[in-house]
Formats: C-alpha cells, sequence, structure tokens
C-alpha cells in the first residue's frame, strides 16, 4: 500500500495534516516499535538522537531531550509521551528544534493503529501551532500553505520510511519452513 497525504486543515492558530498508510504487522507490533521514541533515528528523514529523561519503560508522561540535525544545524527540543493506549493510539508533543512553539502549545504527533486485513491501518497527524514570533495571520494564511507543500514530501517519505522498517520487522518475525 502507499503513503497518502489526506491533506491539511488549519483550525484557530494550528496546522494539522494527516498521512495514512498500511502495514504487514499487527497493531501490538506498530504500537511497540513507535512507541519506542528511541528508535525514530531508524526512521526520520534527518538525523535525530533520543535520550530518555524519565527512567523505565516508556508510559504516559516520559520524557525525552532529543536533538535533531537539519540544514547543517543540530535543533534540541524536549519530547513528552501525551497519548499512550497499547496497540491503539500513541502521541508525542515536542518543543524546539527549527520552528519555535509558544508556551504550553507544542507540536504533537499523534499515531492511530488500526487492524485492517491482517495488518495495520497507521494514521499519523502532526499538529503545528503558529510560531510565537510571527502573527498568526500571516502563518495561517501565508506560511501554513507553503510549508506544508513543502513538507508534504519530507512527511510522506519519513512514513515511507516508517512502513518499511515495519515491513522489516514483520519479514523478521515470518516462520521459515523448515
Amino acid at each position: 500500500m502507499s503513503v497518502t497525504f489526506k491533506g491539511f486543515v488549519r483550525e484557530g492558530n494550528h496546522v494539522t495534516h494527516t498521512i495514512v498508510t498500511w502495514v504487514r504487522v499487527p497493531p501490538e507490533a506498530a504500537f511497540a516499535y513507535v512507541a519506542d521514541i528511541t528508535r525514530h533515528n531508524e526512521w526520520a528523514m534527518n538525523e535525530i538522537k533520543v535520550m530518555p529523561r524519565t527512567p523505565g519503560p516508556v508510559r504516559l508522561g516520559s520524557k525525552y531531550a532529543a536533538v535533531g540535525r537539519q540544514g547543517g544545524k543540530d535543533w534540541p527540543s524536549q519530547l513528552e509521551v501525551t497519548g499512550y493506549e497499547p496497540s491503539h493510539r500513541f502521541e508525542f508533543t515536542a518543543t524546539g528544534g527549527p520552528i519555535d512553539t509558544p508556551d504550553g502549545d507544542p507540536h504533537r504527533h499523534e499515531f492511530l493503529f488500526t487492524p485492517i486485513d491482517g495488518g495495520t491501518e497507521l494514521e499519523v497527524r502532526r499538529t503545528d501551532p503558529a510560531p510565537p514570533n510571527l502573527p498568526s495571520w500571516l502563518f495561517m494564511n501565508i506560511l501554513a500553505p507553503i510549508v506544508v507543500r513543502y513538507a508534504r514530501g519530507q512527511r510522506i517519505k519519513t512514513i515511507e520510511r516508517l512502513r518499511e522498517r515495519l515491513d522489516e520487522l514483520a519479514d523478521s518475525q515470518a516462520v521459515t519452513p523448515a
């Protein structure tokens, strides 16, 4: 199955875009892989290092420090798990990075896992607030549509890479006849 960009929605001072694909692993396996934020570097388009700040396994409220490299520059950010429903929904927020966020209004990354045809439909939603140093009308009406058009290709490639990694996981779990 291909990766499908479902479009973007402007609502208030936020822009949300949605991408959907299907993977050959069950929701439990897809969720476990995506929820391990320290492995996001395996499928992200840009180099990223993620270090846990909360001890123990990932759970609601787990925090991470991340450094992503874009445009030849390191961009530190703070991540927090804000949605954790095993095999159904995983969400984390991010502050910092190349596009700053208003206090208390971080970037949101949500992953929804639905069992379909022996695999999983994976729906990925990203919501970005208007940067605090720009008038919201400028961001919402001029910059957001341009950024979404540019980022669309990058985000589709990112989800394609995630799908490839999950398909590799499916292949590695397949039973080979003796």
